[in-house]
């Protein structure tokens, strides 16, 4: 079985989530990460974003920074944010930090997943 798996640089829960949404307004070019930043807007998902999503074929998966030690698969020393495929059993990391942050915007995201996925 396919999946995506995306891994934020951001902590998870809705305390953090306000925290985030408080520091993209106040401070966007200083917020860490950049999953978040072209995926989210500050009324929510990007509309085209979870669009695409729900016309994937393949399973997709979120997880934040505080969820690190329940994925085996990711290198204790991992930049983040990045984005994994998992086929079976295998992992492999298909997006990393630094790709993923030269990503201008959620359709450049779109198009790079689906690159990497064709």
């Amino acid at each position: 079985m396919r999946e995506l798996i995306f891994i934020y640089n951001a902590k998870s829960g809705i305390f953090n989530a306000l925290i985030d949404w408080g520091h993209k307004i106040i401070s966007p070019s200083t917020y860490e990460c950049h999953l978040c930043s072209i995926t989210y807007n500050n009324r929510g998902k990007e509309k085209i974003w979870g669009n695409y999503l729900k016309s994937l074929k393949i399973k997709s998966s979120f997880y934040y920074i505080d969820h690190l030690a329940d994925l085996e698969f990711v290198p204790k020393q991992i930049n983040l944010p990045c984005i994994y495929i998992k086929n079976d059993d295998n992992y492999q990391l298909m997006i990393d930090a630094d790709e993923l942050n030269s990503l201008k915007s959620v359709q450049d995201l779109i198009s790079r997943i689906n690159e990497k996925l064709n």
